[in-house]
């Protein structure tokens, strides 16, 4: 990941649309997720995945909203 983060989008629902988000790394390996755009519901315990267009990045769980 780079140093000073990325963009690419997330999914938190699997029937929802993907929304813009920038990620930046943490030292301790986890990262801060950014949403472009507000979105209703996000909580603890959701899954987050991560997309570049139709390739799949990665996913972790929400922390904290």
């Amino acid at each position: 990941m780079p140093p000073d983060g990325f963009e690419c989008t997330v999914k938190l629902r699997s029937t929802s649309p993907s929304v813009a988000v920038l990620v930046t790394p943490m030292q301790d390996g986890r990262a801060q997720v950014h949403l472009k755009e507000p979105f209703a519901g996000v909580a603890p315990g959701q899954a987050c995945v991560f997309y570049d267009g139709e390739r799949l990045l990665g996913g972790g769980w929400i922390e904290k909203a």
